[in-house]
């Protein structure tokens, strides 16, 4: 837990105000998150695919293929394990561009 969201827990704050406290700290840790992919995974960096072009399931799935591979010894495979299915429903959410066609 966050320590906003603790403050807010710890005063009494109400339910909405402990959700708002929540979902901010999910859009902070995402972020964070995503700084990992986007270092290597980005348009500037040109040698490693862009993720911008995969929607957030696409993303998801393809995370969690690489979490639960256990031959994998890429970087990838070895990223992914370190990441929680929570963490990883962040960033695919984060990063995922919803609007893009199959």
């Amino acid at each position: 837990m966050s320590l906003g969201a603790m403050a807010v827990a710890a005063c009494g704050g109400s339910g909405s105000e402990r959700a708002a406290v929540s979902e901010a700290s999910d859009t902070d840790v995402a972020s964070v998150l995503v700084m990992a992919c986007t270092g290597c995974h980005s348009d500037q960096s040109g040698a490693i695919a862009s993720l911008n072009v995969y929607d957030s399931d696409q993303l998801r799935d393809a995370l969690l293929q690489y979490k639960t591979d256990a031959n994998g010894t890429t970087v990838m495979h070895r990223l992914a394990r370190g990441y929680s299915d929570a963490e990883i429903d962040l960033i695919s959410a984060q990063l995922g561009q919803d609007d893009v066609s199959p």
